[in-house]
């Protein structure tokens, strides 16, 4: 059985010091996703879990023109895109938002990891803010951008607040490492 734990190996303070302005963003790595092969049968809510394979780096721009990098770190848990049902014909869990959702997961519950710091209102705008530039960067359509970040500030309090307990595996694990397939020198 897979170990959660409930931070990072090496938990970093991903929001900024003050209220600031998010003015671009960028995406510096590949999102790497894993779904184990048990995932389906080891489910707990409405679908399973997916594991965040490697680091996903970005870089959000300040005001003054300054890119500040922010990595997600690997091992994180996430749903993907968190959509009522009712909505999904809207917004599915998978699409162009996908990849600023995993970034949003990660700045919903990072507070947690951060020695001293709480859920903050600063640090909640300020996760959304990210989702909605990351969403532009990925050229999602404006409709969209604004129904999403509308959903988030109306109905995302909650579990910004509220946290999560189980947030993190360790990719190492060697019940996960046991089900990737080995690496091949070439294809045939």
């Amino acid at each position: 059985m897979i170990k959660r734990h409930d931070a990072p190996p090496e938990p970093v303070n991903p929001y900024p010091d003050a209220p600031t302005e998010v003015a671009g963003f960028r995406y510096d790595s590949a999102l790497v996703l894993l779904r184990l092969k048990d995932a389906v049968r080891m489910r707990n809510r409405e679908d399973a879990d997916y594991l965040l394979g490697r680091p996903f780096l970005v870089s959000w721009q300040d005001p003054d023109g300054v890119w500040i990098p922010l990595a997600v770190p690997q091992g994180l848990i996430t749903d993907l895109t968190s959509v009522p049902r009712l909505f999904r014909f809207l917004i599915g869990r998978v699409g162009p938002w996908l990849e600023a959702a995993i970034i949003h997961d990660y700045l919903y519950i990072a507070w947690q990891d951060v020695s001293g710091r709480g859920s903050t209102e600063q640090d909640r705008r300020f996760a959304d803010n990210i989702m909605r530039a990351a969403m532009q960067a990925a050229k999602v359509g404006p409709l969209r951008i604004w129904a999403i970040f509308a959903a988030l500030r109306l109905f995302g309090g909650p579990g910004y607040r509220r946290g999560a307990q189980e947030r993190f595996v360790d990719i190492c694990d060697p019940d996960i490492t046991c089900q990737l397939a080995p690496q091949t020198a070439g294809h045939g």
